[in-house]
């Protein structure tokens, strides 16, 4: 009987999966468990990582308030991700230097790694439902409890804290971001000593480099994002910064390590161009604190001033904020703001489509994980952000709907 090609293709890359998890050991159950428990290695590496994150938390810094919650609070956080994105490569790559296995030894405890991140993962969720359900921060949180699971995977409190420290900045970004950009590094290390210098791998680690560089460049408008201002310190957030973004997100350049590219120097470079271009249209276009349209826009008297060689169109919106004050915002309908509703969305997935298609398409469907996955994600919170906007602003959000058409494709969607 021949097996369908497709059948032989599925089981080429699923040896290929195996190969990079398991370090191309023969698979079995007792070596995943073995991993997932980790090692001395991998304990020591991922404990002294979160320490050093922790302690950046710690540092005398600025600080900035988030938006204010239903319930009347305003969360504040540290604002020196710049300088801990900056002393942690540092750091690093001091290491690296001191003890040139570094790169070597996390690639090959890799999935130990992630499974000593899962651990901690794990215990921090329940800790955090323990602490909701026990001793809430905030009493005055109107969320309903529903079940214990279901507290488990969504959250109890907004913004839980421990020794004085907001755990979704921890986890989300000084340990998820970071952790994926040392991972990167570490991949690129390590590849490099076993193949040698190769240029799309090295336009992976820039395009990916960037976009991590600009993530703590724009950290505070991180904080006004709905996943620091609707979602809640659970499985769903924590767990998947703290385990998923630091596996999944640098999957592709763990693959290359043992799978290096075969793409032609110059497409990667067309690539990289592409891509970088979509991460700085992501940084123009923004998100809320540091949009550089709107934030002309909101800084012009009475909101006069030229995008696109045009006057400013907008609608002024009215809403009830969380006191039930009556509130004006204006929603702007010129520049990138005229041509989608979230444009910005539509930079995100041309930077991931970047990321996997500069290391070529010879590995199937390896290389786009993190396309797919960011394709899902943005997919849902776009529902959830039209949602969301639609509840505040009313009539003003359906307004603005028809000035401005188009969700995510120009003229297409």
């Amino acid at each position: 009987m021949e097996i369908p090609e497709w059948s032989q293709c599925m089981a080429s890359w699923w040896k290929k999966f195996l190969a990079i998890t398991v370090q191309g050991q023969k698979f079995s159950w007792e070596l995943a468990l073995s991993n997932s428990l980790g090692d001395s290695v991998s304990w020591k590496w991922t404990s002294l990582f979160a320490l050093w994150a922790i302690v950046w938390l710690k540092v005398p810094s600025k600080t900035v308030e988030g938006p204010e919650t239903s319930f009347g609070t305003k969360p504040t956080y540290r604002a020196n991700g710049v300088l801990y994105f900056w002393a942690t490569l540092v750091a690093f790559f001091l290491l690296q230097a001191l003890y040139p296995n570094t790169s070597k030894t996390i690639h090959t405890h890799f999935s130990q790694i992630i499974g000593v991140l899962n651990i901690y993962a794990l215990l921090l969720c329940l800790g955090l439902l323990l602490k909701g359900r026990l001793k809430p921060e905030y009493p005055q949180d109107p969320e309903e409890r529903v079940s214990l699971i279901f507290d488990f995977y969504k959250g109890i409190e907004l913004h839980p804290h421990a020794f004085g420290i907001d755990i979704k900045q921890l986890t989300n970004c000084r340990i998820g971001m970071m952790g994926w950009q040392v991972l990167l590094c570490a991949f690129y290390l390590a590849g490099v000593e076993q193949h040698g210098f190769i240029t799309s791998t090295f336009v992976h680690l820039i395009i990916q480099s960037v976009y991590i560089a600009k993530f703590f460049w724009w950290e505070v408008g991180y904080f006004f994002t709905l996943d620091m201002m609707l979602d809640r310190a659970g499985f769903y957030i924590c767990w998947g910064t703290l385990v998923l973004v630091p596996s999944f997100f640098t999957f592709s350049g763990a693959y290359t390590v043992v799978h290096p590219p075969t793409i032609p120097a110059w497409i990667s470079v067309v690539i990289g161009v592409f891509g970088l271009a979509c991460v700085l249209l992501t940084y123009r276009v923004g998100r809320d604190k540091v949009d550089y349209e709107r934030q002309i826009f909101r800084a012009s008297p009475n909101y006069k001033c030229i995008i696109w060689g045009k006057p400013a169109t907008y609608i002024l919106a009215e809403y009830k904020d969380a006191k039930g004050h009556v509130k004006k915002s204006p929603l702007l309908t010129r520049g990138f703001w005229g041509l989608g509703r979230h444009i910005n969305y539509t930079f995100e997935l041309g930077t991931s489509i970047a990321f996997g298609a500069c290391l070529g398409f010879s590995f199937g469907i390896w290389n786009f994980l993190y396309f797919f996955f960011i394709l899902l994600l943005l997919l849902h919170r776009l529902h959830r952000n039209e949602e969301k906007c639609r509840n505040k602003y009313g009539r003003y959000w359906e307004q603005y709907c028809k000035e401005v058409p188009y969700v995510l494709i120009p003229g297409v969607w």
